[in-house]
């Protein structure tokens, strides 16, 4: 090899690498892996118990017992600069009777997010026992404060926000500048970074990342989107549905927090 083929190598591999940097520090497209903490027995003590009548709470009571202190269900998050996908884990599995509690409490429907971040639309699909709907409706616009907390999340040195969304839940966030795409788990989104943790207070959920892994092809499965013969329906008719078809055995404030959940 001669000196100006050793020259062109050399200045060939220093801009991959100087590609590679830059690419690595600021990440707009790959996939993270999310934990979402269910505190279980403090959801149904405080949701379910606490406001439950007479008739339905010697039930509850019963089974608090036995019901796991928390369950960590798997979650992946796809994203480009354009859009954002949310779904469970292909393949993560949880325990048989635990599954059973989340479907008896209406707690998790494997929900599919799809958040678009140019025309902040958003379609959310929902397996509710059987029963398949897609919500479709526009992003939430969430009120931000940022806050001078920082903390590391799968090793990026994430920033604190607190937010209140249009249905004044209050959410504690942690963003990345590193990865400039305003999504985040579920629909909450809004900050100048991906939100690598998120926590619900009211409604005792909390979401970490634990692994990001940055790529150039992101593949989006949105086939459950596809199907004409899913019901579609805005928030507001899902809400009303949730109603209609919960309200004989669950209170006025459980039903409340099992929508605000599901809508989160």
């Amino acid at each position: 090899m001669n000196l100006k083929s050793i020259i062109v190598t050399v200045v060939a591999v220093c801009v991959l690498q100087l590609v590679q940097a830059q690419y690595a520090h600021f990440g707009r497209t790959g996939v993270i892996t999310f934990d979402k903490t269910m505190y279980m027995k403090n959801i149904v003590a405080k949701k379910f118990i606490d406001k439950a009548d007479e008739r339905s709470r010697g039930q509850f009571e019963q089974m608090l017992p036995s019901i796991p202190e928390n369950v960590v269900l798997k979650k992946t998050l796809k994203f480009t600069p354009e859009e954002t996908y949310f779904e469970p884990l292909k393949g993560a599995e949880i325990e048989p009777r635990t599954r059973q509690y989340m479907m008896m409490f209406a707690l998790d429907f494997d929900a599919q997010t799809l958040s678009s971040l140019s025309d902040r639309s958003y379609k959310r699909f929902n397996d509710i026992v059987g029963d398949k709907v897609i919500i479709q409706d526009t992003m939430k616009r969430i009120t931000w404060r940022m806050t001078d907390e920082y903390r590391e999340i799968a090793g990026y040195n994430c920033r604190r926000a607190n937010g209140l969304t249009p249905d004044s839940i209050y959410v504690v966030a942690y963003y990345a500048n590193e990865l400039p795409v305003s999504g985040g788990p579920e629909s909450i989104n809004g900050l100048p970074g991906m939100i690598l943790g998120l926590v619900v207070p009211s409604q005792h959920v909390s979401y970490f990342a634990n692994k990001v892994e940055l790529s150039n092809q992101v593949v989006m499965d949105k086939k459950v989107f596809e199907n004409k013969k899913t019901k579609v329906m805005s928030r507001q008719q899902i809400a009303e549905l949730f109603t209609s078809t919960m309200s004989n055995w669950l209170n006025k404030e459980t039903l409340k927090y099992i929508i605000e959940l599901s809508l989160l």
